[in-house]
């Protein structure tokens, strides 16, 4: 008798169901969907870095077709895609819209999909991004920074799922070696 492997239940994962269903090793994609751009992020296969990738249009058949591309070059098994809560952890307006870009994905990788809290992510990559630069934020600069924050903002999230799973996995494992056998 052969177990057949779960199907993702998209949207409706946990970090720790999230996990069950990944591999031990493999790529995520991390994605921060904006209005009009998305934010590309990809992880190393042992999911410890987060790395930038070029920002695709938030238009669902350039999305689909860039994520095909760079999923065809990179395999992934899994994708994290930021969940625009409120700063109190509320679910705002374009939690529905990010959702409909979620389950898309799932089916067209058909990979486990995990919306992760993607709070203030934007706004640390935008402060990086003005670190970086020498002189002060002005209007213009700010119009400068359009398309450079998405994939950056995208990593971090990523980077911030990649920590909670491998704290989770600690975790996990340190709870099984503490039970005592019982033979």
């Amino acid at each position: 008798m052969t177990i057949d492997k779960p199907k993702p239940i998209l949207n409706g994962h946990t970090l720790a169901s999230f996990g069950a269903l990944l591999p031990a090793s493999g790529r995520l994609l991390g994605l921060d969907v904006g209005e009009k751009r998305v934010g590309v992020a990809v992880s190393d296969s042992g999911r410890k870095v987060a790395l930038p990738r070029a920002p695709l249009p938030r238009v669902w058949a350039e999305l689909s077709f860039g994520i095909k591309a760079l999923h065809d070059l990179q395999p992934v098994v899994g994708v994290v895609v930021g969940a625009p809560l409120s700063l109190a952890g509320q679910r705002t307006p374009q939690v529905q819209g990010v959702g409909d870009v979620t389950d898309l994905i799932g089916k067209l990788l058909d990979v486990p999909v995990l919306l992760w809290d993607e709070r203030l992510t934007s706004a640390a990559a935008e402060k990086s991004f003005f670190e970086q630069r020498d002189g002060r934020q002005t209007r213009a600069s700010k119009k400068a920074s359009v398309g450079h924050i998405d994939s950056p903002a995208a990593a971090l999230l990523l980077a911030s799922c990649l920590d909670a799973l491998a704290d989770y996995r600690a975790d996990f494992k340190q709870q099984i070696d503490e039970k005592p056998d019982h033979a």
